[in-house]
């Protein structure tokens, strides 16, 4: 054959154009065959290590998204106490504001009725069971027994210590029926109460220098029943005032 080749150069080269390139140089087609394939193969691998690695990076997602949900929602608790505490406070000082001084002084005037009544109530009813108790169990006469008083004597002490204890009990049953009777204005009185203490604390004089000629003037303001009784409470304080300088110069 390579005789053939040589002797007839012409048809030899006409020969080699017309076969196609795979049949001249088979081991070119095949390494270009093996390159593709590999360019494949790693085009491919890159894809599958992306698969692989978006699982591990969704976990540190999830963990940091979670934090922030949890400070988010203490912030919003601690928001949300923080304005119901403001708006409470702020309802009780509109309510204050309503109450004026004279009504003020109008449900403090109530209020201690209903402590005296229920005083009075409590003692008698307190007076009436210690009655029966004492009558049932004969305890006047282990009394004189142990006292060496008359059986009489003990029973009247035994009955004004009954009738005494129902009128301690007393002022608490009234304030709590006064408190629910004017549970409206419960939260603007105790308010608007505590700055008229504050208000004769400031004001009071110094009792230290009490003495008959000069008496101190209603220490704890309880005889004061409206605006005007304040006022004039004031003025007894500055002339005790004025009557303990001018004693001591």
């Amino acid at each position: 054959m390579h005789t053939t080749l040589i002797m007839n150069p012409v048809r030899s080269a006409t020969l080699c154009a017309r076969l196609p390139a795979a049949a001249l140089n088979p081991m070119v087609s095949q390494t270009s065959s093996l390159y593709q394939t590999i360019s494949l193969k790693a085009q491919t691998r890159p894809s599958s290590t992306s698969t692989v690695r978006a699982p591990k990076a969704t976990p540190t997602l999830q963990l940091s998204s979670s934090r922030p949900q949890k400070t988010s929602v203490t912030s919003c608790i601690n928001i949300l106490q923080t304005t119901s505490i403001r708006s409470n406070s702020t309802a009780a000082r509109q309510e204050a504001a309503k109450l004026d001084w004279n009504s003020f002084f109008k449900l403090r005037a109530s209020r201690r009725r209903y402590t005296l009544a229920s005083s009075i109530v409590s003692s008698g009813a307190s007076t009436v069971i210690g009655i029966q108790v004492l009558s049932s169990q004969n305890l006047e006469n282990l009394g004189a027994q142990v006292m060496g008083l008359d059986p009489f004597v003990v029973l009247g002490m035994a009955t004004a210590a009954c009738g005494a204890a129902g009128w301690l009990v007393g002022p608490f049953l009234g304030n709590a029926v006064w408190s629910l009777v004017n549970r409206n204005y419960r939260k603007a009185f105790m308010l608007k109460e505590k700055e008229f203490f504050d208000r004769i604390k400031r004001y009071r004089v110094d009792p230290s220098s009490n003495s008959i000629a000069n008496p101190v003037p209603d220490y704890y303001g309880e005889k004061i029943g409206s605006v005007q009784g304040y006022r004039q409470w004031l003025k007894d304080q500055r002339a005790y005032n004025r009557k303990r300088r001018n004693f001591i110069a």
